[in-house]
């Protein structure tokens, strides 16, 4: 008799990344893990745009991370408008806008993975949603 994995073998979680980079490797996306300072991320691409995977809400060993934050950046445009900035938070529901410590417009969009991880599927069509928006975000800045 032959007995199925659980679903939570398939489960995509902070807390071990290689679940992040199958994701994106069968997207076709690079994915490469990076030890900063801070905690871990995954650093990929799409469509000639360079974005982050931070891992967040780590332990103080840096492992067992709860949440990711999915993280694209300007810094070629800096002092972009606030009020544009307002303007498209306003209009958008599942990420966020806003000037960084180099006043550089950035994008981000969290996700929670704790307690046991999301389903592949799950994670997978937010990463759909983060995709579309980087795209929109990079004309929304850029007009």
């Amino acid at each position: 008799m032959v007995c199925a994995a659980p679903a939570s073998a398939q489960n995509v979680s902070a807390t071990r990344p290689d679940s992040i980079a199958a994701v994106l490797k069968a997207r076709g996306l690079p994915s490469e893990l990076k030890q900063g300072d801070g905690n871990p991320y995954i650093r990929s691409a799409y469509d000639d745009m360079p974005f982050l995977i931070a891992l967040m809400n780590c332990d103080d060993a840096k492992a067992n991370c709860a949440t990711v934050q999915f993280y694209f950046g300007f810094n070629d445009r800096k002092g972009f408008s606030l009020d544009k900035l307002n303007e498209w938070n306003a209009k958008k529901r599942f990420v966020r806008a806003y000037r960084d410590d180099d006043n550089d417009p950035v994008l981000v969009m969290d996700v929670d993975t704790d307690k046991g991880g999301i389903p592949q599927a799950v994670f997978n069509e937010n990463l759909s949603v983060w995709l579309d928006q980087m795209q929109q975000y990079r004309r929304f800045v850029t007009e």
